[in-house]
């Protein structure tokens, strides 16, 4: 006896990247209480950023320890230990947060203030596939609506609805470096796909990706 089919699946989300804002979380913050109290928590373009700290005084703080805590672009909770700047400069996180929501040092930094903020590299959430289709078949296609952006499509192999073991994300050869709209095909399952955004200028993108069928 055959077992039912099940129908196509489709995703369409288009996105509007948020430019880089070296303040965009806080702005010339002092340490207070343990940490330091943010005025934002997004980006607000639904996407992940690498999260920046600017030193604005001539102490160094890389000896200590900051500690962001907030959500992947997939509402996944993430935390990060990074050290601290060295002087006047910027350091950046591993990671990538589409919510920030505290920021803490583990030694106080005393009457010295930091800009808190994110780049305008960004990543989107993962979109989940079925690994049951048979054969399996994805089109996956970005349409730059506006604007300008170079961007890549990756892959993983991994659960992307936890953090015990971070995402092994990989480059798609054929839709790497791309800076129009594009589209390409998988035939092999991987557990999902996300664009990568190297950067951009007021881009806004349409992301879908359609699935095939399965038994």
């Amino acid at each position: 006896m055959t077992s039912p089919k099940h129908g196509s699946t489709k995703i369409t989300t288009e996105y509007t990247f948020a430019a880089a804002d070296a303040a965009g979380y806080a702005d010339d913050i002092a340490y207070d209480a343990g940490g330091y109290a943010l005025t934002a928590t997004t980006a607000g373009d639904a996407c992940a950023h690498p999260v920046t700290i600017l030193g604005n005084a001539a102490t160094n703080h890389s000896g200590k320890t900051f500690t962001l805590v907030g959500t992947d672009a997939n509402d996944v909770a993430i935390t990060e230990g990074m050290a601290g700047p060295n002087g006047v400069a910027t350091v950046t996180s591993t990671k990538r947060y589409k919510t920030l929501t505290s920021v803490t040092v583990d030694s106080t930094t005393g009457a010295d203030t930091f800009d808190i903020g994110w780049t305008a590299l960004a990543s989107t959430a993962w979109v989940p596939l079925d690994i049951l289709q048979v054969p399996f078949a994805v089109g996956i296609g970005a349409v730059l609506v506006s604007g300008s952006a170079n961007y890549d499509l990756e892959h993983t192999y991994d659960e992307i609805d936890t953090n015990v073991t971070a995402q092994v994300a990989y480059n798609n050869a054929t839709m790497a470096g791309k800076t129009a709209s594009f589209d390409v095909g998988l035939s092999y399952p991987v557990k999902a796909v996300r664009l990568d955004i190297n950067s951009h200028t007021s881009g806004v993108m349409r992301f879908t990706v359609l699935q095939g069928a399965h038994y």
